[in-house]
C-alpha cells in the first residue's frame, strides 16, 4: 500500500520542527540541546533552528544538519530527509509500506525500466504466480 508525504510539502522540514515544538515537554532549548549530528557531533546554531521553524532557511541543509535534526526531533533520518527534499527541491516520495525489502527493491528497479518493458515483465510475473498456484494445487491432491 502507497505512503506518501500529505499537504503542502512547501514547508515539511519546517513543519517536524514546529510538530515537535508542540509536543508536551519540548521546549526549544531542549530541542537545540539535542539537535546534534551522532556521526560528527556538528550542532546547528540556534539562530537557525528558529529561522527553520519559521520557515526562513532559503538553502536545503547539509547532511550532517539533516543527521543532526533526526537526532533532535526523534525522527528516522529517511523521514527528515523526505522532508527536506520536499520542502527544498520540491521533491515527494512515495514509500510502499507493508512489503519486504526484496519487493522494494524489485518496484525500485522497475521505476528504472522504459515502459514498453513492463509488460514483459508483468508477464514474468504472472507467469510466476501462475506456476505457484499450479505447484500448490498438484500438492493438495
Amino acid at each position: 500500500m502507497p505512503a506518501t508525504m500529505s499537504g503542502d510539502t512547501g514547508d515539511a522540514l519546517s513543519r517536524l520542527v514546529r510538530e515537535a515544538l508542540d509536543r508536551p515537554g519540548v521546549t526549544f532549548r531542549r530541542l537545540t540541546e539535542s539537535t546534534v549530528d551522532p556521526a560528527t557531533g556538528y550542532r546547528p546554531g540556534t539562530t537557525w533552528l528558529h529561522k527553520l521553524v519559521r520557515n526562513e532557511v532559503v538553502r536545503a541543509p547539509e547532511p550532517q544538519v539533516l543527521r543532526a535534526l533526526a537526532a533532535g526531533l526523534g525522527l528516522p533520518l529517511l523521514q527528515v530527509q523526505r522532508a527536506a527534499a520536499a520542502q527544498y527541491l520540491d521533491y515527494v516520495t512515495t514509500e510502499l509500506t507493508g512489503l519486504p525489502a526484496d519487493a522494494r527493491a524489485i518496484v525500485a528497479h522497475l521505476a528504472e525500466l522504459d515502459p514498453a518493458d513492463l509488460p514483459r515483465v508483468r508477464a514474468v510475473i504472472e507467469a510466476l504466480v501462475a506456476a505457484r498456484a499450479e505447484s500448490e494445487g498438484v500438492e493438495e491432491r
